[in-house]
């Protein structure tokens, strides 16, 4: 099986279509024979067994009202039925009734129940579907991190002992999940995981994935305060060109994400660098396959991918502040 493939459906939100994937494998290891079963009894089968990593009975049902949203969309049931059938799960979790029908207030209010029992809540959408972040622990480091017009200062907030990793997380058992955001007080990084899948700190995982990225995007919202999440991971996967010395790593990477569909921002996003560079590249703008990319320089994808952000710095510089995006 192609792990990479595989994944990329979950990573789409397409549950339906990694599981069909998986199915149509023939001569299955015992390890894909696993995966497949752990993915018809969460998904399909009609009674999931979840675990927690909570005893408290409030807290319980507050994730169970997740699990059922992240099962409905990832599976391809409406998403504003899917909202309100968790307005109303977890309406009935809270005492003021007066919430129940705004699914951002309650959130708000869940984020202080959940303070005063020693957890932190960020609710809202990991695009394109609702999921929060539920935490205990928080630390902090300071970075001074280069950019190709600035070098800033930042702080990061190393972020671990989870209950709740939004939707991306239970979409993949784990395998993938969501590595940071940025805020505007500083960096957020999910310093928990496998083992084998953590990074260390002098990592290229870390250095330009993580904090170049997050720091990108900390920049662009100052300079852009109004610019779309798909323009603002745009820009963000050609700053990590930029500095990334192994450049196939991340086209390997933003391969497999590209989906052309601007409702899903770091899919599309990939879309669109890939199909830019295949048309710079290869003189063509159908994204070409890994092999070939294996053949490029990784100073020419260094190269190329500086002039696509000065490109489109200087658009949407001349677009003025308020812009809200260009791809």
């Amino acid at each position: 099986m192609d792990e990479n493939k595989f994944y990329a459906h979950c990573l789409q939100g397409d549950v339906t279509a990694a599981y069909k994937y998986l199915c149509l494998i023939p001569d299955k290891s015992k390890k894909n024979q696993v995966l497949e079963s752990k993915y018809y009894h969460r998904f399909f089968g009609g009674k999931p067994f979840y675990r927690y990593k909570s005893d408290d009975p409030w807290i319980r049902k507050v994730i169970l009202a997740y699990y059922r949203y992240f099962t409905s969309v990832l599976t391809g049931k409406d998403a504003e039925d899917a909202e309100s059938q968790l307005v109303k799960s977890l309406g009935v979790l809270i005492t003021d009734k007066d919430l129940i029908c705004n699914i951002d207030v309650i959130e708000e209010k869940l984020e202080h129940l959940f303070e005063e029992k020693g957890y932190r809540f960020l609710g809202g959408v990991t695009s394109p579907f609702r999921g929060p972040f539920i935490w205990k622990t928080t630390k902090k480091m300071d970075f001074r991190v280069e950019l190709p017009h600035q070098t800033q200062e930042v702080t990061v907030y190393f972020l671990s002992e989870f209950i709740m990793q939004s939707w991306i997380h239970f979409a993949t058992f784990g395998e993938k999940f969501a590595g940071g955001w940025a805020k505007a007080d500083g960096l957020y990084y999910v310093d928990e995981g496998p083992k084998r899948k953590r990074a260390k700190l002098d990592s290229s995982e870390f250095q330009v994935s993580y904090l170049k990225h997050e720091t990108q995007h900390l920049s662009d919202y100052l300079r852009f305060p109004k610019l779309h999440s798909k323009d603002l991971e745009y820009r963000a996967k050609l700053v990590e060109l930029i500095y990334e010395p192994n450049s196939i790593r991340l086209l390997k990477k933003f391969y497999y994400e590209v989906k052309n569909d601007p409702n899903y921002p770091h899919p599309y996003s990939s879309y669109v660098l890939m199909t830019r560079l295949s048309k710079m590249v290869f003189g063509i703008d159908e994204i070409q396959n890994l092999e070939k990319w294996k053949q490029v320089k990784p100073a020419q994808i260094r190269e190329m991918a500086w002039n696509l952000y000065h490109e489109h710095t200087k658009q949407l510089e001349g677009s003025g502040k308020e812009t809200k995006g260009l791809i």
